[in-house]
């Protein structure tokens, strides 16, 4: 399918990339590399899926070298060059592949590539880029007067005040909390999260509804202490969005957004008049067809659409800074202002809730923004410039290692779009200055990240375990930079993203924590690692087995209880996302003889297990399913 645009760029030849996997650590994606032995097969599945889901979570950057065309007010160039990428990212294992990009010049360059049925107009999840179209609605709702962004959610959602406190007198909750991840409601509630394929639009407005109904049996923790991704917080807000404006959630969204911005083919539900969705697939060499997600949390990342729809949602929100879009100019700036965050914050920037990236072009800060999506096999990211009206979009329908590409792709292709707009090259700025060097001392020890356990070790070269992995830790700039050794520690790989991690080891209201981060990674966007001491108190031996659902479209499947070798009970938490499964191991401590409660700050820790006997056998509670033990 040809871009839609008064020209038509040249296509080039098509061939196979040579696509690196982006990495981070310690929680969500590492270049392709192998570990030193001894490998199982549990911890090979383990460790690719890691370096999968770590590509989905970070904003991470392409190690190939900037073309050396002359880009800047050329568009024969730098159409050629964008179409080029473009082509080489889908046949490199997409099987669809929708785009969309802006010059600047206020038209829109969109199509598809692949696919079996060339004449549909065929739509593609985007997932948690629907954030950004309920940040847009509930700010469209306090420019009428019908809510205020620091209102307590309370105020629409009374049934939230009946959820259960992880402590007393915890601060009430608001909408801006939510919007910005540090509401201290849960990442998820799994029970419920995925539905059947065969489920009807009506069946997933129900669910969605229902969600409200089952506030008074789920826990919050304290807000405003650390920021932790929450879906399930982004669904209520759907309710918040309803019971402001009177309008049924898919009715607000197509009033009030989609068309107002002209965007014909695009949904919060599964069917749309005139178009339908593109199939998902997954697979490394063979593509497997995949049944379509359907997800209650619709507010959350249920939006599918097109790369034109995309190009006109842009636009129209692109036009607010003339009071003439989705936005008042006033809320327009409100959007894409750096919200205060908690302590925790360090360097991540944060708007209404796109994140912000910090670059330096021709000498002088500038700041991108933009947000990614997957809802497995779909994968969607979205960048853009908002001072110079550029922007990139992307979105596949397959779930492989060329999903991991698509990241860094899009920013391959703002990048030469802010060349060809302003005649100037974006860079990562420079690592922050550190006067001493970072100290070990006292910080030896177990940790726990929304990654899992790591572990820093005492050496002549000190390791720290990520993933099962030991990387060795080198004096950098006054920090600690990652090595990683594989065939028994005696081969390095150099790798320019491994090492240019940083580690910092610090103290975060008295708790010992580290941080990673890097040029193209701020401090403290994949949260941070807090340091724990193994908790000696176990539950009773009978509740160490493997905990399974009946549910087949659960969010997570099972859950194996287990005594880890150091002392301390930890939980290995398998999710299940499009066709494959990801397992964490997560460290608990009791807080009863039937209650574990799971170590950390971010997303998926801090949260309550219920331990209890059902007609003689073991039941464990966790995020609304009660799974049946062994």
């Amino acid at each position: 399918m040809t871009p839609r645009s008064s020209k038509k760029p040249k296509s080039s030849a098509q061939s196979i990339p040579n696509v690196k996997e982006e990495s981070i650590l310690p929680f969500q994606p590492l270049p392709l590399f192998f570990p030193k032995p001894p490998f199982t097969n549990r911890k090979r599945k383990s460790f690719f899926l890691f370096l999968n889901i770590f590509l989905f979570l970070l904003q991470c950057t392409s190690l190939q070298e900037k073309p050396k065309e002359g880009y800047h007010n050329n568009t024969v160039t730098t159409e050629k060059v964008v179409q080029s990428k473009i082509e080489e990212l889908q046949n490199a294992g997409i099987q669809s592949l929708s785009y969309m990009y802006l010059l600047g010049d206020g038209k829109i360059q969109s199509g598809k590539l692949g696919g079996d049925n060339k004449n549909s107009i065929q739509r593609f999840k985007i997932g948690s880029i629907t954030k950004l179209f309920t940040g847009i609605a509930l700010l469209q709702l306090q420019e009428k007067g019908k809510l205020k962004l620091d209102d307590p959610v309370s105020k629409f959602l009374p049934e939230i005040k009946e959820m259960q406190k992880s402590k007393p007198n915890l601060s009430e909750i608001t909408i801006r909390d939510i919007l910005t991840h540090q509401s201290g409601l849960p990442s998820d509630l799994a029970s419920g999260f995925f539905l059947s394929p065969d489920t009807s639009d009506t069946e997933v407005l129900d669910s969605f509804r229902g969600l409200s109904k089952r506030l008074s049996k789920i826990e919050r923790i304290e807000p405003k202490k650390a920021h932790s991704y929450s879906n399930f917080g982004f669904s209520l807000l759907g309710t918040v969005i309803e019971r402001t404006s009177g309008l049924g959630i898919e009715d607000y969204f197509q009033k009030e957004i989609f068309s107002k911005a002209g965007m014909k083919h695009s949904t919060l539900l599964e069917f749309h008049e005139g178009s339908e969705l593109v199939p998902g697939y997954q697979g490394i060499f063979w593509k497997t067809k995949t049944s379509r997600p359907l997800i209650r949390d619709l507010t959350a990342g249920s939006i599918s659409t097109t790369g034109e729809d995309m190009g006109f949602f842009m636009k129209s929100f692109f036009l607010s800074k003339k009071d003439k879009g989705l936005l008042s100019k006033e809320s327009f700036v409100e959007f894409h202002r750096i919200q205060t965050g908690p302590s925790s914050n360090f360097q991540m920037k944060l708007g209404l809730p796109v994140l912000i990236q910090e670059m330096v072009g021709g000498g002088k800060t500038v700041l991108t923004y933009g947000h990614s999506g997957s809802l497995p096999p779909y994968f969607a990211d979205l960048v853009y410039d908002p001072e110079t009206e550029t922007a990139s979009f992307l979105a596949g329908n397959t779930m492989g290692l060329a999903t991991g590409a698509i990241q860094p792709t899009n920013k391959e292709i703002l990048d030469l779009i802010y060349e060809y707009k302003t005649g100037l090259t974006l860079e990562s700025p420079p690592i922050t200055d550190r006067k001493d060097q970072n100290k070990l001392d006292g910080f030896f020890g177990l940790y726990v990240s929304p990654f899992g356990v790591h572990e820093l070790k005492e050496g002549n070269t000190p390791q720290l375990e990520i993933m099962g992995f030991d990387f060795d830790l080198i004096e950098r700039e006054n920090r600690f930079g990652t090595n990683l050794r594989l065939f028994f520690g005696l081969i390095p790989v150099k790798d320019k993203t491994i090492e240019s991690f940083r580690i910092e080891f610090e103290t975060w209201e008295g708790e010992k924590i580290f941080t990673l981060y890097s040029r193209d990674l701020a401090k403290g966007s994949i949260g941070f690692a807090l340091h724990f001491q193994p908790d000696q108190p176990l539950p009773d031996k009978s509740y160490f087995t493997t905990y399974q659902t009946n549910d087949p479209y659960s969010l997570i499947p099972s859950v194996e209880l287990k005594k880890d070798k150091r002392g301390f009970p930890f939980a290995i938490v398998t999710y299940s996302l499009g066709g494959m499964e990801n397992t964490i191991s997560l460290p608990c401590k009791m807080e009863s003889p039937t209650t574990l409660r799971i170590l950390g700050f971010g997303r998926n820790l801090g949260e309550p297990m219920e331990l209890k006997t059902v007609n003689g056998k073991p039941v464990l509670v966790y995020s609304g399913i009660e799974f049946l033990g062994k």
